[in-house]
């Protein structure tokens, strides 16, 4: 005898799309959090590949705008909070900028990004995220060639504090 609780099959696979029209988007149960719900509003109809080219048209206009000379640095609040000065003091002096480097602080708050360049501008570029779990993106002429993940700022200040200069002036592979 079969389980009358049990739904029929077909109700319980709603994922399953029936034909060429689905007659309605079923709701996905993300939990009775307003952020849960938020995020994924946000995130439902997100593009990995136009998100990539937002990231690799936007550093260009940010860098068009970078009126430093080489060797310094320039700082943008994101007016979102501040991140602690201390920290900002901590990631400059572990960042030494190559003396044809300029160096790009964009604060966020809770984190900061830092852009760092050569010359000529945005032609190489390090892409620093000094989150809780830090990453970088090194992209030569817009295209992303390396990405690293760290366990936190400490780790990543010390494993990049000897490497900028390389980064920045790494022959270019053909």
């Amino acid at each position: 005898m079969a389980d009358e609780k049990t739904p029929p099959v077909e109700e319980v696979k709603w994922w399953i799309d029936r034909g060429p029209v689905k007659e309605r988007e079923k709701e996905i149960q993300t939990g009775h959090g307003i952020i849960e719900k938020w995020v994924y509003q946000m995130l439902k109809d997100y593009k990995q590949e136009q998100a990539a080219r937002n990231v690799v048209d936007m550093n260009p206009r940010i860098l068009k705008e970078l009126s430093v000379p080489a060797g310094a640095w320039e700082y943008f609040s994101l007016g979102v909070g501040s991140y602690p000065a201390n920290g900002l003091a901590k990631i400059k002096s572990s960042l030494p900028l190559p003396p044809n480097g300029r160096g790009l602080i964009i604060d966020a708050g809770y984190s900061v990004r830092v852009l760092i360049t050569g010359e000529p501008i945005g032609e190489r570029l390090v892409d620093i995220n000094f989150t809780e779990a830090p990453s970088l993106d090194y992209w030569i002429e817009n295209e992303l060639v390396e990405e690293r993940l760290f366990a936190n700022v400490n780790d990543a200040l010390k494993k990049l504090r000897g490497a900028l200069a390389n980064y920045l002036n790494r022959p270019k592979l053909i």
